[in-house]
């Protein structure tokens, strides 16, 4: 694909805990598109969030990468971020990759000042003086819909609101203008209307700059109002893979038609909502085929003896469930 911006292939991240290995992300595959927009949807426990770090070689001990590759193609090259060496990382990371951590109050440096720590990629990446990068920094304040930024570029972020956190976080994400942004959860324990503003403004940042998004949340509704593409995780594995319209429209493998059975719905009010029954697998006794199999209403034997692959049932549309490929779930 000659838009084509980023490749995770067979992506593997394992945690080393007491001697137990914890199989956090298991061979996750996707790829990105220049200026699109990529959900990847879950709950929690099932890899997103370590996904998102391992991209960034963001993953501390006892987390390690142990196999796989991300290949992010950048004006004519294409670098694997995973072999990089980290001065060569250091320019990739705030420069070309933004990143939109999850919690801002323990991602913001409580000592510094909002503008300094805006600032600072201006310096790394762009090269400019204190005083420019200052400048700029009220600019991106106020493009993130931050009121008399200059005058806030001397707060700490505790005099901040959790919102406010969070567009300062997007402000620092930009501040290079990266062909892409990685978002995790970037809208959790924030009120509805100012999760709407939050997503406005990831919008507003695409069709302004270009830039490629991969929104990482557990909430289906933000993915509905804002992806182009869903990748579904589940036990450290991508599960289905589908443009957004089709996944709402037509789920493929069990595990996504369950979680879409479980959204309340408007103007409808059932005795009980649909819960998915059991748990997640322990991730440091994986089983040896479908993770999904022992909570599956449509399994069959051979679920729980074989792991299904990540396989095309319809175009651009993939699922890793032997029945689905075998002929499609049975209809309700």
């Amino acid at each position: 694909m000659a838009d084509l911006l980023l490749e995770v292939c067979d992506l593997t991240t394992r945690f080393f805990v007491e001697g137990r290995v914890v199989h956090a992300v298991e061979g996750v595959s996707f790829t990105l598109r220049a200026g699109e927009i990529l959900g990847i949807v879950g709950e929690s426990g099932c890899g997103k969030s370590v996904t998102a770090l391992s991209i960034l070689r963001l993953v501390d001990e006892p987390g390690r990468i142990v196999g796989g590759r991300v290949l992010f193609h950048d004006e004519g090259r294409v670098l694997d971020l995973l072999t990089l060496t980290p001065r060569q990382l250091q320019a990739v990371r705030g420069g070309k990759i933004g990143m939109v951590f999850q919690d801002p109050m323990t991602s913001l440096n409580p000592a510094l000042t909002i503008g300094d720590q805006i600032a600072e990629p201006l310096r790394v990446h762009r090269r400019l003086s204190r005083t420019a990068a200052l400048d700029e920094a009220a600019r991106l304040l106020t493009r993130v819909g931050i009121p008399d930024a200059a005058r806030r570029l001397a707060d700490y972020p505790h005099q901040f609101s959790g919102g406010m956190r969070q567009r300062v976080m997007i402000a620092m994400a930009i501040a290079c203008r990266p062909r892409l942004v990685i978002a995790d959860e970037p809208t959790t324990a924030l009120d509805v209307t100012i999760q709407a503003q939050i997503l406005d403004l990831l919008r507003e940042l695409r069709a302004e700059l270009g830039t490629a998004i991969i929104m990482i949340t557990h909430h289906l509704g933000v993915i509905a109002q804002l992806a182009d593409r869903v990748a579904v995780m589940y036990a450290g594995r991508v599960v289905e893979v589908a443009p957004v319209a089709e996944i709402f429209r037509r789920p493929r493998h069990p595990y996504t038609r369950a979680l879409l059975a479980s959204i309340p719905r408007l103007g409808t009010w059932p005795a009980r909502l649909p819960t998915i029954e059991g748990a997640p697998p322990d991730l440091a006794c994986p089983p040896a085929g479908c993770p999904f199999a022992p909570r599956c209403r449509f399994r069959v034997p051979a679920c729980s003896d074989r792991l299904p692959p990540l396989a095309a049932v319809a175009p651009e549309h993939e699922t890793a469930c032997i029945v689905a490929a075998a002929g499609g779930l049975p209809d309700d």
